[in-house]
């Protein structure tokens, strides 16, 4: 099962699969997540199983969010599936 958790002020972690059947949720709880948050937020990943491009398309939502609210965004342990789809589509200085 895939999940979202609010490990301290700025700092957030996924749990599960990021795929297409599983992402939409994840979105809508990393969003909310945040929408409370200020200045620096850590998104780690190690704890994320299987991955598909629907991962990168999460990270690339967040990243708005963080633009609108002025956070700074940085992706910890991300997901070698995921750092390859990034780079196939020119994206993997994204995930930083």
């Amino acid at each position: 099962m895939s999940k979202v958790e609010l490990m301290a002020a700025g700092q957030i972690r996924v749990e599960g699969d990021l795929l297409f059947s599983t992402v939409v949720p994840i979105r809508e709880q990393l969003v909310r997540l945040l929408r409370d948050q200020a200045g620096e937020v850590k998104v780690d990943f190690s704890a994320v199983g299987r991955v598909d491009s629907s991962a990168l398309s999460l990270w690339l939502c967040c990243e708005r969010q963080a633009k609108q609210q002025g956070l700074k965004l940085n992706a910890q342990a991300v997901p070698q599936d995921l750092m390859s789809i990034a780079r196939l589509v020119g994206f993997e200085t994204d995930l930083h």
